[in-house]
């Protein structure tokens, strides 16, 4: 009869997913998981049997928490326009986080495509992303809340492009005045 887990699955992947974040895969090791989320080896290895898939764990817990959250800033705000400003500003506002990344952004960057499973993460969220900017922009543009020559499509790949840059210039320390610059130009065309 197999022992009863004695820790928390929800705290053991915020902690993991935190470590991730913070050093990415590749500088992370099993004793670092362990310290980081007070679980012992066996039980961590009995949970998830390599660094691998506790990774991708991590990565399929930030997708459903972190993700969900930063894409319901964008789904709930109106009008249309400003809600798209309201999500980047978002991002923008949390120098601590931003100064991390986004770990998507990370493993995509860390990863590439040597890696099918997480390229795969990496591209849905990243479409997920692009699609719920499309329909913000088409909604923005019906309402006269975007220059009528931008197309709403093109300009969602665009943005979504233009995020995953501003994710990785923030992790390599530019500054916050710059990226604010560089994002107001990059939303010049919503009125």
């Amino acid at each position: 009869m197999p022992r009863p887990r004695i820790y928390d699955q929800t705290q053991l992947l915020e902690s993991a997913m935190d470590h991730f974040w913070k050093h990415g895969y590749e500088k992370t090791s099993i004793g670092d998981l362990v310290a980081e989320t007070g679980v012992n080896r066996a039980s961590l290895y009995a949970a998830y049997p390599d660094k691998r898939k506790l990774f991708l764990a991590a990565v399929t817990h930030y997708l459903t928490t972190r993700t969900r959250e930063n894409l319901k800033t964008l789904q709930q705000h109106e009008p249309a326009a400003e809600a798209i400003r309201q999500f980047f500003g978002d991002i923008l506002s949390q120098p601590g986080k931003s100064r991390r990344g986004c770990l998507v952004t990370n493993s995509a960057v860390e990863f590439g495509v040597s890696d099918d499973e997480v390229a795969r993460l990496v591209r849905n969220a990243m479409t997920r992303v692009e699609k719920a900017l499309a329909v913000r922009l088409q909604e923005a543009a019906d309402a006269g809340g975007l220059q009528p020559d931008v197309q709403p499509a093109q300009y969602a790949r665009q943005l979504t492009v233009f995020l995953q840059g501003l994710r990785v210039m923030s992790r390599v320390g530019v500054p916050l005045k710059s990226l604010r610059e560089a994002t107001a130009s990059a939303l010049s065309a919503l009125r």
